[in-house]
């Protein structure tokens, strides 16, 4: 990806970054834009390890001058695919309980499991209240779901 390509936009899609000098999957998460570099936030699907330290995201960058940085091997991998923030009233730990107090119901432990069973959709926690939820062709499913069975606040459509 080149700086001139970093917007809001892009927030809530699915990517490939480097880290570590492996390719990892995540989500875009936030962006930043300064005088002198453009970067973005990625949030992994799953926690990396690199020495003593678990990492859950980490920023691609590029200079504005010269493109150098780790912005340029970040790329999008689905473009077709719609993204929505969603903001609990609960935390999300307050709400996996009921997955997991009545298993026999849900038949998954957590809700981020419950949401990535929907075929094509993928549930990326970005704090304790808040989470991303990218889907291709589910999206109206998953927040009808969400609406009726969850503590919903907000659901802000993001692509």
């Amino acid at each position: 990806m080149k700086t001139n390509e970093v917007n809001d936009s892009i927030i809530g899609k699915r990517c490939k970054s480097v880290f570590t000098g492996l390719m990892v999957a995540g989500t875009i998460e936030a962006i930043n834009i300064t005088e002198y570099s453009a970067e973005v936030k990625v949030r992994f699907d799953e926690l990396h390890n690199w020495g003593n330290d678990i990492y859950e995201y980490d920023w691609s960058y590029a200079r504005l001058a010269d493109e150098f940085g780790s912005l340029h091997h970040l790329q999008i991998i689905d473009d077709k695919y719609k993204a929505i923030k969603v903001t609990f009233s609960q935390s999300i730990k307050e709400i996996s309980r009921m997955f997991t107090s009545d298993y026999t119901n849900w038949q998954t432990v957590n809700l981020k499991e419950w949401i990535d069973n929907y075929e094509s959709s993928r549930f990326t926690p970005i704090d304790e209240r808040r989470a991303i939820i990218t889907s291709e062709y589910n999206m109206e499913h998953i927040k009808e779901w969400l609406s009726k069975n969850t503590p919903v606040k907000a659901i802000e459509t993001l692509i």
